[in-house]
């Protein structure tokens, strides 16, 4: 099994770094540091490609780029100018002939084609979103795109914008290029960071601000938060907390929070709601993504700067030391 893991280079990090597990042992078997803070990846299902959103590239600008995983190494077969700045986040559409990039720092979006090969060409589209700021003026004080994502059997593309509050729905047309179609208001200082569909006509969204869990559905043709829960426990007096990445089964809702270091685990309802969730404390600081593994889970923790398998109860089976390793994706070979 080969793990894709993203690391802040400017963290000290090796930069795109593929971890290989066998059973519960682990080891880097390549890393490649050519994008700087290579945040987020992405895997395309017809070419094979790791897609990499690099936070910066020469100090200020963001870029994109793909690397072909082969002979037990990375390629940098391809990489665009992303003209935003803080790339955090990208997808590909269902055709897979458009990337779709979301940067942090300016609250801007990008659109990239793909040639027949799956190689990035140069940017077709890109603006940075203006809208009314969230309360909280020290992480609100600007748009802050942070996740891009499409909505299952549509062309749909869903921003997270931390900064104005705001799930945001664009149509992709044929040549890629979005257009605005609605803005979801969420509560008022939760900072949307990321969300999961539960089919087409639901999601789970992570209020990074505010440390909370909602559910939205789709009724009577409008988005409405239907539920909201807190990813912490009642009366937490700890650290600073941020929530990060959420991830879901059949049966629960999982997110990471970074300050109380652990996953809040929710159970779904027959009806797609959540119960309050139970936690599973993390042994490093800032669990900022996780995958589900077998049961247990394997961790990015940033501060930590490790790699590190545990069981369902939290219980350490494995660990590489990779500084400033931010996100995590399981490569699929062809």
């Amino acid at each position: 099994m080969l793990i894709a893991v993203g690391c802040y280079t400017s963290m000290g990090g090796p930069g795109l770094s593929v971890v290989k597990m066998t059973g519960d042992a682990m080891e880097i078997v390549a890393a490649d540091h050519q994008l700087k803070d290579p945040i987020w990846t992405e895997q395309g299902k017809k070419s094979g490609l790791l897609y990499v959103a690099a936070a910066q590239e020469d100090g200020v600008h963001a870029c994109v780029g793909a690397y072909r995983w082969e002979n037990e190494g990375l390629a940098l077969v391809s990489r665009q100018d992303d003209h935003g700045m803080g790339n955090c986040h990208l997808c590909l559409n269902e055709e897979e002939t458009h990337l779709y990039s979301a940067n942090y720092d300016n609250g801007s979006v990008a659109v990239f084609p793909l040639d027949e090969k799956g190689y990035i060409l140069p940017c077709i589209q890109y603006f940075e979103r203006q809208a009314p700021l969230g309360p909280q003026k020290e992480r609100q004080e600007r748009t802050h795109a942070h996740q891009v994502s499409f909505r299952p059997g549509t062309k749909e593309l869903f921003l997270c914008d931390l900064g104005a509050d705001q799930v945001v729905v664009y149509g992709a047309g044929e040549d890629g290029r979005l257009t605005l179609k609605e803005e979801i208001l969420c509560q008022a200082g939760s900072g949307p960071r990321h969300l999961i569909f539960d089919g087409p006509d639901a999601f789970y969204l992570a209020g990074e601000l505010n440390g909370w869990m909602s559910r939205y559905e789709r009724i009577a043709e409008k988005w409405q938060c239907v539920q909201t829960l807190s990813s912490l426990p009642e009366g937490y007096r700890g650290p600073v907390n941020t929530a990060a990445a959420v991830r879901q089964d059949e049966g629960h809702v999982y997110l990471s929070n970074r300050g109380h270091d652990s996953i809040a685990v929710f159970k779904k309802m027959k009806n797609g709601k959540l119960e309050k969730p139970f936690f599973i404390r993390t042994p490093g600081a800032f669990p900022r993504d996780f995958l589900l593994m077998g049961g247990g889970f394997l961790l990015a923790q940033q501060n930590s700067g490790t790699v590190t398998s545990i069981n369902e109860n939290g219980v350490p089976l494995s660990q590489v030391m990779l500084p400033g390793a931010v996100s995590l994706l399981l490569i699929q070979e062809k």
